[in-house]
């Protein structure tokens, strides 16, 4: 899809949600005729379809972006040397990975992130780890929307206190013995689990590609790492794999029956809002499954007014009840995240190993590049997450 495509599309996306908002102001305060709802379900599913199209538009630009292409519009470091030492750092990674041997291995260590001095952000990754990790975070849910990275040189046991229940002050008289509140808290260990992937070109690809071969790797092994590891940061039992957020996150008071009415519903969503403590529900998001949002798009106030507000710019997120809502397909029908996902911490344990093999599809002149990736998560913080549970039909 190219840019003119994507702008058409969002532009029918604003008609649709200003359509649908004159429809909802005309009916505030009183029932919906059976047109009009039947005209309000396919204004919502019009306003999804075309949501849809505008986020694989622009995961479609993103991913036509050839590396060269990138260096080019480097965010702020526009000077001459800056795209020379890129191209320099992706020339050398390219000219390693054709050049590996048999047996032999090439590591690509995390990469300190640039800071533009005029807008305060990080630069686009300058290395093949720093592109293939920003390829994963895309790909993981947990990981794109604020989840702490920990980067350490090997993958032995890191014990961590954990928090499940805060310390208190009290007010003490003149001359008055101080009280002792300790925090609750858990000892947990964050250890390393492999997350592996091997990518197949043919010979003629490796030997007549330049630069291509660090992006066509990068493209293809960062999403596969990303999806591997971003659906254990969020559903992983913790029994040889990650134990996700949903599964370490207490459940909560707040739930809803399947099939309740939507009022039952919005009230339970509500009330999962105020249990999570004040301190994190400035940076909490709701996530879900789709059929789940779904649910929650319809849900409306006693005005008639909608709960759930789309984003208005392409690449924001929708909100309910003005907060954030991600969609991911680990998280299962029947539950709802809302938690501060910066307490989830995840540990990438020593560098990315790539290893190069021309026998592995020898009758076929192919060559295998194998990536692997230790890692592992722990929520850090109790306290910033809860789970509701919807429970079945009696």
């Amino acid at each position: 899809m190219d840019a003119a495509t994507l702008s058409a599309n969002f532009e029918a996306r604003e008609r649709a949600a200003t359509e649908l908002r004159t429809l909802t102001d005309e009916f505030a305060g009183k029932d919906m005729s059976a047109e009009a709802r039947e005209k309000e379900t396919s204004l919502l599913d019009a306003i999804a379809d075309y949501d849809g199209r505008v986020k694989r538009g622009v995961d479609a630009l993103k991913a036509s972006e050839s590396v060269s292409a990138l260096m080019a519009g480097l965010k702020g470091t526009g000077s001459a040397s800056g795209k020379r030492e890129t191209q320099d750092k992706l020339s050398a990674a390219a000219d390693q990975l054709r050049a590996l041997e048999l047996g032999e291995t090439a590591t690509f260590a995390p990469e300190k992130r640039a800071v533009d001095t005029t807008t305060g952000r990080n630069v686009i990754p300058r290395t093949l780890f720093g592109q293939l990790l920003a390829e994963a975070v895309e790909r993981s849910t947990v990981m794109r929307n604020g989840a702490g990275l920990l980067s350490t040189t090997g993958g032995e046991p890191i014990d961590f206190t954990v928090v499940t229940g805060r310390a208190a002050a009290s007010i003490v008289g003149e001359n008055g013995a101080i009280p002792e509140s300790n925090p609750t808290t858990v000892q947990r260990s964050m250890g390393a689990f492999k997350y592996a992937y091997a990518s197949v070109v043919s010979t003629e690809f490796v030997q007549d590609q330049a630069l291509d071969l660090v992006s066509f790797l990068v493209g293809d092994a960062g999403p596969a790492l990303g999806h591997g590891m971003g659906q254990h940061f969020l559903s992983g039992t913790g029994t040889g794999q990650p134990k996700g957020i949903l599964n370490a996150a207490p459940a909560a008071v707040a739930t809803w029956a399947a099939g309740a009415k939507d009022n039952t519903v919005s009230d339970a969503l509500i009330d999962l809002f105020y249990e999570l403590p004040s301190s994190y529900r400035g940076n909490a998001i709701f996530v879900v499954s789709d059929k789940t949002a779904a649910t929650m798009r319809k849900l409306k106030d006693a005005n008639g007014q909608y709960l759930w507000q789309s984003a208005l710019t392409a690449g924001a997120p929708d909100l309910f009840n003005g907060k954030p809502v991600a969609t991911d397909v680990a998280v299962s029908d029947d539950k709802v995240l809302f938690a501060d996902l910066s307490k989830y911490k995840i540990r990438l344990a020593g560098p990315l190993r790539v290893e190069r093999s021309v026998d592995a599809k020898f009758l076929t002149d192919q060559i295998v590049y194998r990536f692997v990736q230790r890692a592992d998560g722990l929520l850090v913080d109790e306290r910033s997450a809860k789970v509701l549970t919807v429970t079945p039909k009696p």
